[in-house]
């Protein structure tokens, strides 16, 4: 269209974007602008020929957009009116401010919410236009329009936008946007709500507010305000909302002015170009604020330099639009010349466009590729020198560090490529003079590509990262290394300093940066293996130049024992995944021997270097075997049959066993020599020995020597106990081949002990040896094994045995200081805890608490895969938690000849991996020191010697008591009779023996008895250490004498009763003394009996504290086993006759025990023990009570008394407990009507006969023997 008239292209209303506009007001279509204070005429003169229209006021109508270019359309913006707006060629104010925003971000959610009232419409009538007169007004050529129309009232919007990181955020976001802020119709007008949520929904949204007067909105409450207060003050508002225009020819046809409309394609070519370049603006402010460029300063200066470029070329090109599009509309112009030079620069920019969305898309991928780069490495441990740190420093540091760099190449230049093109494509502009029509395709053809891109830079970048990963894994302890990341865009290479390649490797040391890409330290080849018998030499090649920025510092071998399934057989010497051993060898160094290897084991071998900055990877592994090595076991065999003769001869010299050669059985018994004796510190035993240290097979390698004895670090010792019959030799013969070497091959075995030619329910072991080798192989550690053999325990031979056991384990403590395990061996399907207890038992009371952690248990027997004896020991609390282990010996105890019977190689083996299972857990244990167990063993003895004195103490007990209980039996029989009335008693009398030969007894010169049968101590001076005594003074002596009132004495004095005819006064003179009465002589019985009593209570005391020491300091102790001892002699005298009296005092003895540790809680009726005591102790308390009262009266008051009836018995028989009132005689008759009831005389006769079945009560005489006597 060359031209077109005027009058259709504005015809319509067009909107005021917040001008103010009064009728007649002048207007340019060219460049669609208003001429200020420019009017047809005066707005008063021509107030009175207007029409106004007032009675069209509308209600608030809402209205939502959801982007710009939808809002100019709802605000009658055309294409080409956007764009011009667009082109600043005019601006929007006041309520439609909000349209000349452009987009925040690339991604935008944006919902606008208008309200707009309209009040009134005033305008001009053509009868009245054709009337006003203009002058020459009209003449200027640059007014083409006047205001005809215009619609008043108010108008405003709230716009709601937030930034989002991607397309589909921004379309999530304004879909809940939509659903959020709804319009609700309320009685007829507008309003808009917010549903339940929209809070969380506005955090980092912006709100802002365009409207003729401002309002602050600065909260989504201050939008809620202003949305809902929108309607009322609108109302009251009037500004222009639109206009009409009428072309000036219609008032003047002189004023003939021909306006152009620009061809369609032209405007929106323009529109979409100008749009692209926005979107390109954002983006480059985007890639400008990524953090991924904050430690690439130079890259943010790239950037800057190309927005500084682009916004030229932007600049350039809305100042030509600007200037084109109001030619474009003149219709006066060459149209042709107009629309040629503007599609000339849309083309130019829109290749201007293209090039820098190309620089945007190369720095969001970079930024991506360096982000990811950068988090990588610097998650896995490297240090950042990108930013805040300079190479300069890093070198500095003590350490050397390595160093992958990001500088170089595009990331160190100031200005890219292509911000080059860019101005290059600047220069063809049309204000150039160039027409701009270059080759769009070749815009990037010679561009460098970017490093990114480029294959080979990206493979570079990943093998460098892989390299510096790889040698930090190999990092050498106590070489420090520092490892990173920089940007550092030089360093040197070849002595030179040059220019860096992203990805190259720098080495930060002695004050500078090198480039190392492709020199870090890296896997050798493999080195050569030889063998030498059990040696191995390692050899390589030192490489060709050592010149390199990384020189070698050592050269490092490691090497381990791996399993060969096809020579190892089924006994490999080496385990899968032994660790490694490494050596160090100098710079220079091209080979390596590998001394005290295993024999006959195949050795993986590898090689690396070892640099300033680490270690290189593990060369190929290489494997040599080493030769088979002649055993230790080996060499004893031949050198006894060398010197067979001379090792066999009879010994020479005391505690010396020869060596022995036993044909059938092919065993070599390995002879010893006495290191020293001792016999036993016990009386008991004093003749035994028993406790043996032998040095065994003294004359091989004699110089090779044992460690001290008391040497807890050189010397380890290992217990073997068990129960006879469990296997604990045969364990014991088997652990030492195998620590000597024994082989499966060898032709004969070596042993310790000999067990032949033992029955098997006996012990072979009859006393405490400790056999001490000396450290003759590798498997000893350079240790030197003490093993100690015990005695069985629980032997056939009976308790004088065990008894023997006790008091030998007692010296060996004394003898030997430490203990690193206590093996308990036991059939490993043994179920009886009566075979296993009793060895328990004795561990437990043996040794102190203090060796509980190196107890351990050792199975024999069976295939091990199902140890019932387990169960058996967790029963008996046995610690089997503390380790276990089973070891089959069974090929052990066959002839060597035997050894290809099927299974026979099998079980050997399995043998020998439980005998090395042991070695490794023996040796490893710490050191226990014996003082605690030595000091068990000795309460122990104490125990056990008081224990059997207080046998005899109780049977002289028995016998004072029995005595007093029959003499008071005898009394109230006798209350009855006349005084002359003969009655038979016991009395006591002494009876002498003479001691069996070599034992000793204690007789006290005073007392002229003897005090301890089977003393322990012969000589006199020593009395002081007998069982009988404490503290000096002898328990057994009814006055307590003194330990030097005491000697030995070949003959035995004991206490015993005979019969005797007496009258009854007698025994009232006898135990009434000075006061001849009845009563006194009832309480000096009483009294007598209470103290022998109390004796016997004392001694059980004594017992209890021993008792309760040794639960405190033994491993484990039953304390209840004191009780249950007595109760075994209950149990023994029950089965003989006539010894009531003596099971009397054992019951009390057993009661005293019972109070003293509260052991026993109900009495054998099964009646709270407490309760009997209380009430019978309460009884004999009131007889006490009543005779003393007696006593203190005169013979007159007593005699009336005695004539008198009493109730005396009664009162005490109804305080008895049930069980004892069928014991004593039944209630006496009370005074009655029809009787005069029982007399004094009666009732003390009853009384007598109460006491004495009070007294046969143990319970109460422990009780009352504790209380005042």
């Amino acid at each position: 269209m060359d031209s077109t008239s005027n009058k259709s292209e504005l015809n319509g209303f067009q909107p005021a974007l917040g001008q103010q506009l009064q009728l007649g007001a002048l207007y340019d279509a060219r460049t669609r602008s208003f001429f200020s204070g420019m009017s047809l005429w005066d707005s008063e003169s021509m107030a009175e020929k207007e029409q106004t229209n007032e009675n069209q006021v509308q209600n608030a109508d809402y209205y939502f957009t959801y982007s710009l270019d939808e809002a100019r359309k709802e605000n009658l913006l055309d294409i080409e009116g956007s764009l011009s707006l667009d082109l600043k060629m005019f601006s929007a104010s006041g309520s439609a401010k909000y349209l000349n925003e452009k987009k925040s971000s690339q991604y935008e959610a944006r919902v606008n919410v208008s309200c707009t009232v309209e009040r009134r419409t005033r305008t001009i009538p053509m009868e009245v236009l054709s009337r006003i007169k203009y002058g020459n007004l009209l003449d200027n050529p640059q007014f083409t329009h006047f205001v005809s129309e215009v619609v008043e009232g108010g108008s405003a919007t709230l716009t709601f936008a937030r930034s989002c990181s991607s397309e589909e955020e921004a379309t999530k976001v304004k879909g809940e946007l939509k659903v959020k802020i709804v319009k609700i119709p309320v009685g007829g007008e507008a309003s808009v709500e917010w549903k339940e949520g929209t809070k969380a929904l506005m955090e980092n949204m912006r709100i802002s507010y365009s409207g003729a007067i401002a309002e602050n909105v600065g909260s989504l409450e201050d939008a809620q305000r202003v949305a809902k207060e929108m309607p009322s003050k609108l109302a009251k508002q009037m500004n222009t909302l639109k206009y009409k225009l009428l072309p000036v020819e219609l008032v003047d046809n002189k004023a003939t002015r021909v306006i152009r409309a620009i061809n369609t394609n032209i405007v929106n070519s323009t529109a979409t170009v100008l749009h692209d370049g926005d979107d390109v603006s954002v983006a480059l402010r985007k890639v400008s604020d990524d953090t991924a460029f904050a430690k690439f300063p130079m890259v943010r200066k790239q950037i800057a330099n190309f927005r500084d470029a682009f916004s030229i070329v932007e600049t350039d090109f809305t100042s030509l639009a600007r200037r084109l599009l109001p030619e474009l509309r003149d219709g006066n112009t060459n149209q042709h010349e107009k629309e040629t030079e503007l599609l000339r620069a849309v083309k130019l920019y829109s290749r201007q466009v293209s090039v820098a969305q190309q620089f945007v898309e190369a720095k969001l991928q970079e930024a991506d590729e360096l982000r990811k780069t950068v988090a990588k490495l610097l998650a896995d441990g490297f240090g950042d020198y990108l930013a805040g740190k300079t190479p300069g420093s890093v070198i500095e540091e003590s350490p050397p560090c390595l160093l992958l760099t990001l500088g170089g190449s595009s990331l160190s230049q100031p200005k890219h490529g292509l911000q080059a093109r860019l101005e290059a494509l600047s220069q063809d502009s049309p204000a150039s003079g160039q027409d701009g029509e270059g080759d769009e395709n070749s815009d990037g053809d010679d561009l460098e590509e970017e490093w990114f891109e480029d294959q080979q830079t990206t493979m570079i970048l990943q093998n460098s990262c892989k390299q510096l990963r790889d040698q930090r894994i190999q990092a050498v302890p106590g070489v420090a290394v520092v490892f990173g990341v920089t940007n550092a865009a030089r360093a040197v290479r070849n002595g030179k300093k040059v220019a860096t390649k992203i990805g190259d490797i720098l080495l930060g040391h002695r004050g500078k940066l090198t480039v190392v890409t492709g020199e870090l330290p890296s896997r050798p080849s493999p080195p050569a293996v030889s063998v030498n018998g059990q040696d191995l030499t390692v050899s390589w090649k030192l490489p060709e130049s050592s010149d390199g920025p990384i020189p070698v510092d050592n050269w490092i071998i490691r090497y381990r024992r791996v399993p060969n399934a096809e020579k190892d057989g089924a006994f490999p010497h080496a385990a899968e995944g032994e660790l490694f051993s490494e050596i160090k060898c100098s710079d220079t160094a091209t080979e390596a021997k590998l001394n005290q290897l295993t024999d006959d084991c195949d050795y993986e071998v590898a090689l690396a270097v070892r640099t300033l900055v680490g270690a290189s990877a593990w060369s190929a592994s290489v494997v040599g075997r080493t030769e088979k090595r002649t055993s230790e076991a080996h060499r004893i065999i031949d050198f006894f049959h060398k010197n067979e003769k001379l090792l066999t001869q009879p010994p020479q010299e005391a505690g010396q066993v020869p060596w022995s050669f036993d044909h059938e059985r092919c065993v070599i018994n390995l002879g010893h020599r006495e290191y020293l004796s001792r016999k036993c510190s016990t009386e008991r035993f004093k003749n035994e020995v028993a406790v043996r240290v032998v040095d065994v097979a003294t004359q091989y390698r004699p110089e090779v020597q044992p460690a001290p004895l008391d040497s807890a670090k050189d010397t380890v010792v290992t217990v073997f106990t068990g129960p006879t019959g469990a296997g604990k030799s045969t364990q014991i013969n088997a652990f030492v081949s195998y620590m000597l070497g024994g082989d499966i091959d060898d032709t004969v075995r070596l042993i310790l002990i000999d067990d032949s030619k033992a029955n098997q329910s006996s012990s072979v072991t009859q006393l405490v040896t400790c056999y001490r080798l000396r450290p003759l192989t590798a498997e000893f550690q350079g240790k030197t094994l003490i093993i100690v053999d015990t005695p069985g325990y629980a032997d056939t031979r009976g308790p004088e045995r065990d008894a023997f056991v006790t008091a030998a384990m007692s010296d060996f403590f004394q003898t030997v200081y430490h203990v690193n395990t206590v093996n308990l061996v036991c059939k490993g399907d043994e179920t009886r805890t009566n075979i296993i207890k009793p060895v328990t038992s004795y561990v437990f009371s043996l040794f102190a608490k203090d060796v509980k952690s190196s107890l351990r248990t050792l199975y024999t027997f069976g295939d091990g895969l199902r140890l019932l004896a387990h169960d058996t020991l967790i029963e008996l609390k046995w610690p089997v938690s503390n380790g276990e282990m089973h070891i089959n010996n069974a090929a052990f105890t066959l002839s060597p000849l035997d050894n290809r019977l099927a299974g026979y190689r099998d079980n050997w083996y399995s043998m020998i991996r439980g005998q090395r299972q042991l070695c490794l857990m023996v040796l490893k244990m710490t050191p226990v020191p014996t003082k605690g167990s030595a000091a068990v063993t000795r309460q122990r003895i104490a125990l056990e010697e008081k224990c059997k004195l207080a046998e005899k103490n109780i049977s002289e007990t028995a016998t004072n008591a029995m005595l007093v209980m029959m003499q008071l039996k005898v009394f109230s029989v006798g209350l009855g009779l006349p005084k002359d009335a003969m009655v038979e008693v016991d009395t006591k009398s002494v009876e002498t023996t003479n001691a069996p030969e070599g034992q000793y007894t204690t007789f006290c010169k005073d007392c002229t008895i003897t005090c301890h049968e089977d003393c322990a101590y012969k000589n006199d001076d020593q009395k002081k250490d007998c069982a009988a005594m404490v503290n000096g003074y002898c328990t057994f002596c009814q006055n307590k004498c003194k330990w030097d009132r005491h000697t030995n004495y070949w003959s035995i004095f004991r206490n015993v009763t005979i019969k005797k005819w007496v009258r009854q006064q007698e025994i009232i003179d006898k135990w009434a003394e000075g006061e001849k009465t009845q009563e006194s002589a009832i309480l000096n019985m009483l009294k007598d009996y209470l103290q022998t009593q109390g004796d016997l209570r004392d001694k059980m005391s004594e017992l209890a504290k021993l008792n309760a020491k040794l639960a405190e300091d033994a491993l484990q102790h039953d304390s209840s086993a004191l009780l249950g001892y007595v109760r075994d002699l209950i149990g023994t005298a029950k089965s003989q006759p006539n010894v009531e009296g003596y099971i009397t005092q054992l019951e009390t003895a057993r009661k005293t025990l019972a109070l003293l540790s509260e052991l026993e809680k109900h009495s054998s009726t099964g009646a709270p023990l407490a309760q009997d005591l209380t009430v019978l102790v309460e009884i004999m308390q009131d007889i006490r009570n009543e005779m003393d009262r007696r006593l203190l009266l005169k013979v007159s008051e007593r005699e009336l008394e005695e004539s008198k009836p009493s109730r005396l018995y009664n009162t005490l028989y109804a305080k008895l407990p049930d069980h004892i009132q069928q014991k004593v005689p039944k209630p006496l008759p009370e005074q009655t009507s029809r009787s005069t009831g029982a007399l004094y005389k009666e009732n003390l006769q009853s009384v007598v006969a109460l006491i004495h079945e009070i007294l046969k009560d143990g319970g109460v005489v422990a009780a009352l023997a504790a209380g005042p006597k």
